[in-house]
């Protein structure tokens, strides 16, 4: 699927450097998008996403520890300068890190999990704002089917995470359309990426597999496509939504 009104967008996608962010960061490339890579450990996976973006169109790497505020401010401020702007952005970043369950869970583990995944957003968004207000530009978290059902075990702070980030997307989608800024969500259900290869070994990942409707797991190009559509003029009058990509393994009313 090609989006015209993509081309020459200027994309920061945090978390960028494989799985999802990657895999986001490479399809916006092919859109004709300016792509900011983002990464914060990752920097050989970071340079392979942007080989693949610039083989379609051009982009910049960026580094930042997203749970540290000036970090991050200087990462956006890097990113506008280069590209002129910010059109989209893609909150990506965040981690599950390790399988702590509450029961015996430290106090820095839920500390950790709660800034990746949640004030990440908060910091990233707030740097970004002055730009996107100009450009009327719209932003897509990253959230998780976990969010809705607690995840599985030992993973529950991550989940509660995620919902987190949930109501972040909703409470911003309000206060943000004042200024013509979009702001929804995706949550990835069972994907076959880095993540669930660390956590979740491959006879779980065969059981999920079989337990989905379209009897496959998703893959990081299947999320990205969904950020795609949301960041694009096709989704304009969409805001304060998520869309679920799981395959049908957890369906609502």
């Amino acid at each position: 699927m090609i989006y015209e009104d993509l081309k020459g967008r200027k994309v920061l996608v945090t978390g960028s450097s494989s799985g999802i962010g990657a895999a986001t960061a490479v399809l916006f490339g092919k859109q004709g998008s300016f792509v900011g890579v983002h990464y914060f450990q990752t920097a050989e996976g970071a340079q392979k996403t942007l080989e693949q973006v610039k083989k379609s169109s051009d982009g910049i790497l960026l580094r930042a520890d997203v749970r540290e505020p000036r970090q991050v401010e200087d990462m956006v401020e890097q990113f506008a300068q280069k590209a002129g702007g910010i059109d989209i952005l893609v909150n990506n970043a965040g981690s599950l890190i390790e399988r702590q369950p509450f029961e015996t869970a430290t106090a820095d583990y839920h500390d950790d999990i709660f800034a990746t995944n949640v004030r990440s957003i908060f910091f990233v968004t707030k740097a970004a704002l002055p730009y996107l207000k100009k450009s009327k530009g719209n932003i897509v978290n990253i959230g998780s089917v976990a969010g809705h059902n607690g995840g599985g075990f030992g993973s529950g702070i991550y989940a509660s995470a995620k919902a987190a980030v949930a109501t972040q997307t909703i409470a911003m989608a309000a206060e943000f359309a004042k200024y013509g800024i979009r702001v929804n969500s995706v949550l990835p259900g069972f994907i076959e990426t880095r993540f669930h290869r660390r956590f979740s070994d491959a006879r779980r990942r065969k059981e999920v597999a079989e337990q989905t409707p379209l009897g496959r797991n998703g893959t990081a190009e299947d999320i990205g496509a969904a950020v795609l559509f949301l960041a694009s003029e096709a989704a304009d009058f969409i805001t304060g939504e998520y869309i679920a990509v799981n395959g049908g393994l957890y369906m609502r009313a």
